[in-house]
């Protein structure tokens, strides 16, 4: 049974991604056709993976479960980027002029309305503040206190044995913070700006872009505080803290994608806030923001939630930079990189669509 959802579950969702981008309806016959096309091209790229990384003879009956789950795994990883190669070089000449009218108009956005998120950034961090009395220091202060007492609790309730342990722990957190954040906020983002989507025309993903601003300027005064934590650890500092840039850039890449497609389903759902919460809540614990996931969970599970999970896999990344000296694995963040492009194209893509019966509902 697990060998025929390893073959079949990643081109269904490639097939079902394929259908969602089609701007033109798909009859029966064009349908089945393409579900073959993923069927084959889907397991062959998975195969072809293989064979790259040493499985020169790949039985079914021989796979570990360790194995299965990693085919199955990158199966799906090529279902979410094949469908828009497919659908600009295979599905005709007017997927790829749309695709283009897409791009510019996406580029035009950014371009035009990216003062406006970074004014109202400020504004927002302006107001936040307004009436306490320690003003900004409170962005320092509530994650250094959260850091305090998960260090106490797992350092010493938990015995974690994990070297600079404030600083893992502390790193952890800001960039979960980040995500979890922008997450958070996006769901209700459209809702909450009626005032302004119901009088003037803007791309609802500036509004997105605004609030990711300043939970980024949130999580850059942290990771100040983190290089402080550094030198009072006397933490080793490597060359290999430049790849902090790429973790970062595919880490506000991926919450960008993330975000777009849960702000447009926040627009209908009114539920989905209660949902994401608890999600979150659960997903804060397997992400590894605590403790290292691949030596705390058993084996094969920890290896592949540190892999497979984004952000496990950049916060993973991020400690293995500052505090080990080490470089992140460039293939699995180039997969990340791609897979946010992805999402992107999917989230926005879906707000364009939808963008003017936003209206109707709120």
């Amino acid at each position: 049974m697990f060998h025929l959802t390893m073959l079949i579950l990643p081109p269904v969702l490639a097939w079902i991604i394929h259908i969602f981008l089609r701007s033109a309806q798909l009859n029966g016959r064009k349908k089945a056709v393409f579900f073959l096309f993923y069927l084959v091209l889907v397991n062959s790229a998975t195969f072809a993976v293989s064979y790259i990384r040493g499985v020169r003879d790949l039985r079914f009956e021989d796979m570990t479960l360790t194995y299965k789950i990693k085919y199955l795994c990158m199966g799906c990883t090529w279902a979410l980027i094949l469908p828009f190669f497919v659908g600009i070089f295979v599905d005709g000449r007017g997927n790829r002029q749309g695709v283009k009218r897409g791009v510019r108009k996406f580029l035009y956005d950014i371009r035009n309305y990216t003062r406006y998120a970074v004014s109202s950034a400020r504004a927002d961090l302006r107001a936040e503040v307004s009436n306490a009395y320690l003003d900004w220091l409170w962005w320092l202060i509530e994650p250094v206190c959260m850091m305090l007492i998960y260090a106490v609790m797992f350092g010493v309730v938990f015995h974690a044995s994990e070297r600079y342990f404030p600083v893992f722990i502390f790193i952890g957190l800001t960039m979960w913070n980040f995500f979890s954040r922008c997450v958070t906020s996006s769901v209700n983002l459209i809702r909450s700006n009626r005032s302004i989507i119901t009088k003037i025309y803007m791309p609802k993903f500036i509004l997105l872009l605004s609030r990711m601003l300043v939970c980024g300027f949130k999580m850059m005064i942290s990771f100040g505080v983190v290089g402080v934590m550094m030198v009072v650890f006397r933490v080793r500092a490597t060359g290999s803290i430049v790849y902090m840039l790429p973790i970062l850039v595919v880490l506000f890449l991926f919450t960008f994608g993330i975000c777009n497609i849960f702000m447009h389903y926040g627009v209908y759902v009114n539920d989905l806030s209660y949902i994401v919460g608890i999600v979150l809540t659960m997903l804060m614990y397997l992400t590894g923001v605590f403790y290292n996931v691949a030596k705390r969970i058993p084996e094969p599970f920890g290896e592949l939630m540190e892999k497979y999970n984004p952000v496990a896999f950049l916060i993973s990344s991020a400690r293995g930079v500052l505090l080990y000296g080490q470089a992140p694995d460039w293939a699995l963040l180039g997969m990340w990189l791609l897979v946010s492009f992805v999402l992107i194209v999917l989230g926005v893509a879906t707000i364009y669509r939808n963008e003017n019966a936003y209206v109707k509902v709120i």
